[in-house]
């Protein structure tokens, strides 16, 4: 996902150089949980168990797509503006 924003924005280019690194850190730590893995379990139950995590993780993918296509009503945004988010801050804390 990273390597698609582009570079022209300071913004995006922030952001991506974010991700790249959140993406290298999680590939530390999957590397160390495979270790991990290795040190407690052969090689075989390894690979089970790593296969079974990747058919679930495409199973969800499929499910979420679904999903997502089959609805009609408008998205929910994954962001929220930030102007906005103060607005319903300031105005949920006036109310409490």
């Amino acid at each position: 996902m990273a390597n698609t924003l582009p570079e022209k924005d300071t913004v995006t280019r922030a952001l991506k150089l974010g991700m790249l690194s959140i993406a290298q850190d999680e590939t530390s730590h999957a590397a160390y949980l495979y270790e991990a893995m290795m040190r407690r379990m052969s090689a075989n139950e390894v690979q089970v168990l790593i296969d079974e995590w990747r058919k679930r993780k495409v199973n969800a993918m499929w499910v979420f797509a679904g999903n997502l296509l089959q609805r009609q009503e408008e998205q929910p945004l994954l962001v929220q503006d930030s102007v906005a988010s103060e607005t319903e801050a300031n105005t949920e804390f006036a109310a409490a």
